[in-house]
């Protein structure tokens, strides 16, 4: 415990100067009762002589703990508050346009995504990062939720599908430095660090047309400690898309998204099975930190000071009919 006015502190040692003047006027008042034959027990109190100081005793620590109060007292309390990074990232590709889910895959996810939003605490940073065949951070890691909305709500469909972009991507905004992959053979042993209080939620169909190796990029995550969530935008039978004259097939790839999920410790769901996002939620509240918080206890310590009062006025009312 700690005291933002440790000054205040300096009036405690006026409780032993307290103590001695309760002391010199008990014995005044004992020696005037003897001298005029005057007993305790012919003013009608209790002779009980274990009950006498007791009410003193009581507001006395009363007024100690109000002048520890007035030193506004602060203690590290850790608070059931989350902390840490969220990325989420969005297929933005063509197929996303896709109406196998109403009104389309990208309008389900948006909704998803913005419900899921909605339930975070202020305490968490959420990004968003855009993928088609490249990834694109549209919102670095903030905990202003509703620049966060503003970024989804522009999220458009356009071009293919590399959900290992995406994951690079958001690989990227949450370790808030360039990653070279370039220079690295084997990208499953690549290392970026660890950061254990960050996940990734990534909404898409599951339609991989190229780029990164999904299941190489997701080992890295695993290797930094980040789990990858993925929510599957669409269904297995699929649908017809026209695009450019053509019409081109899609369905859900649950598999892939599977994968992903299990090599990075997350968890695959539906959309439209889970559109609260509720069972990620509570994945991520497992795994984050608790937040620890120097808070003022000033008040706690004043209502103990007033709760004491009170009682040692009670008692002496009740035992001696004074206060």
């Amino acid at each position: 415990m700690t005291f933002l006015n440790p000054v205040a502190l300096w009036g405690l040692f006026a409780l032993p100067a307290i103590v001695a003047l309760y002391t010199f006027v008990r014995f005044r008042r004992r020696r005037y009762r003897t001298g005029v034959f005057h007993t305790d027990a012919a003013a009608g109190v209790s002779t009980r002589p274990g009950r006498r100081h007791i009410p003193a005793g009581i507001f006395l620590g009363a007024l100690a703990v109000l002048l520890v109060s007035f030193a506004r007292p602060e203690a590290n309390i850790t608070l059931p508050v989350r902390t840490g990074q969220i990325v989420l990232a969005f297929d933005t590709s063509n197929s996303m346009v896709a109406d196998d889910v109403e009104p389309t895959r990208l309008d389900v996810a948006k909704e998803t995504a913005l419900a899921f939003v909605d339930s975070q605490p202020s305490s968490v940073q959420i990004g968003v990062v855009a993928f088609t065949s490249g990834g694109l951070v549209m919102q670095a890691p903030t905990t202003d939720q509703q620049d966060v909305r503003n970024a989804i709500e522009r999220l458009s469909p356009d071009g293919g599908t590399s959900i290992g972009e995406g994951i690079f991507a958001a690989l990227t905004a949450i370790a808030d430095d360039p990653i070279d992959l370039e220079s690295v053979g084997d990208l499953s042993a690549l290392d970026i660090g660890t950061f254990s209080n960050a996940a990734i939620v990534v909404f898409t169909d599951g339609e991989e047309v190229g780029g990164a190796d999904p299941r190489d990029l997701a080992q890295v995550a695993s290797n930094a400690g980040v789990p990858v969530y993925t929510v599957g935008v669409g269904t297995e039978r699929g649908t017809v898309v026209a695009l450019d004259g053509f019409s081109i097939a899609t369905a859900l790839d649950e598999q892939l998204l599977g994968d992903i999920a299990e090599a990075t410790g997350g968890e695959f769901s539906l959309a439209q099975d889970d559109p609260m996002l509720t069972g990620i939620f509570d994945a991520i509240d497992r795994s984050f930190e608790r937040q620890g918080e120097r808070i003022e206890i000033t008040s706690l310590f004043a209502l103990a000071a007033m709760v004491l009062m009170i009682g040692a006025g009670v008692l002496s009312l009740r035992w001696f009919g004074r206060i």
